[in-house]
């Protein structure tokens, strides 16, 4: 298994998706479950050791150049520190930075009738090189709990993305699944990689890449857990994504903001042929500083030529990004609007 193929590429990291991933696993207990994950961990374990090897091996034969971006891809597997120190030393020039909002639409998960598409967000360094923060959701309405993939040890290098997701789901639908049944878990806790790069020259330039699940449950179906909250969804085994900066706008929905204090609304005009609709409400300042800055996503699947949403807000005012993201049934990109303010506004 090859997991480092360098080229003499003297600006630019050839972004190379591991081929292994593993399933960390939130246990309530009993000697199996630790067995499990203790094998687990191991299997990691060689993973990180491999690709620690595969970099040594080829140390030797690269300039400078080539050997920073080489441990871009070693770092992976280093603790955030480690990260930090060598991050320090690149300045090559790279994809535009900021915050970068957007959807992913899941693929082969086997359920026709499931609903596809998630929203997600990455807090993009300005510079060269450096730690990406970023967030997956799969949270369809408000009922939902607010779970989501965070970027583990994730780095962009000049035009390109990679690193880990991980983060707990909803609980399964079905609890026949052998991590349930077997090991008395509640909630999948996931473990995966992405990569991605910067489409200059796109209309609204965006970041776009896609992540898999190599873990066995593609195909698992799961529900909010929650008591009249019907929602539910099965993991497709992966998922293409595409992000924006938030002053990308495509089909007019004319998304703003009406109302003051509680009767706050946001309102849109969805484009001709819409069938569904992602909102996303994203605390800036908490995305900037790496937590989750989803506050809610709510996704509307009637066909009303107008849209309205109720925001969070908190009595002290808050930057806030209002993501309208309009699919036609294919889950084809229509209509992408953003507002970005303080609520509650100063009097």
């Amino acid at each position: 298994m090859t997991f480092l193929k360098l080229k003499k590429l003297p600006k630019s990291l050839l972004v190379v998706a591991l081929t292994t991933a593993t399933l960390g696993l939130t246990a309530c207990g009993g000697s199996d479950a630790e067995e499990t994950i203790d094998r687990i961990e191991a299997e990691y374990d060689r993973i990180a050791d491999d690709v620690k090897d595969e970099y040594q091996r080829v140390e030797d034969k690269l300039n400078d150049d080539e050997k920073s971006m080489a441990e871009i891809l070693e770092s992976v597997f280093l603790p955030e520190e480690s990260l930090d120190e060598f991050l320090d030393k690149l300045t090559p020039e790279g994809g535009k930075g900021g915050l970068y909002v957007g959807h992913f639409v899941e693929l082969g998960d086997g359920d026709d009738d499931d609903v596809d598409i998630g929203a997600m967000y990455f807090d993009i360094p300005k510079d060269g090189a450096g730690s990406v923060d970023g967030r997956i959701s799969y949270q369809q309405q408000p009922c939902q709990d607010n779970n989501t993939l965070a970027t583990d040890s994730a780095v962009k290098v000049d035009n390109y993305l990679t690193g880990k997701l991980s983060g707990s789901l909803d609980t399964p639908e079905f609890l026949d699944i052998k991590y349930v049944n077997d090991l008395d878990i509640a909630t999948p806790n996931i473990l995966t990689t992405f990569d991605g790069s910067f489409k200059e020259g796109l209309t609204g330039e965006p970041w776009s890449g896609r992540f898999e699940y190599q873990d066995g449950l593609g195909g698992t179906e799961l529900s909010s857990g929650k008591d009249n909250c019907n929602v539910s969804y099965t993991l497709g085994k992966q998922a293409n994504y595409v992000t924006y900066p938030l002053d990308y706008q495509r089909g007019e929905l004319m998304a703003k903001v009406i109302g003051i204090g509680s009767t706050a609304r946001l309102v849109w005009t969805n484009p001709a042929g819409t069938a569904m609709t992602l909102v996303s409400q994203i605390n800036v300042n908490e995305a900037g500083e790496g937590a989750n800055g989803f506050v809610v996503n709510q996704l509307f699947k009637d066909n009303d030529p107008a849209g309205e949403f109720s925001p969070q807000v908190t009595d002290t005012p808050t930057n806030y990004a209002f993501v309208v993201q309009a699919f036609d049934a294919d889950n084809r990109l229509l209509g992408y609007d953003a507002v970005v303010m303080d609520l509650p506004e100063a009097p």
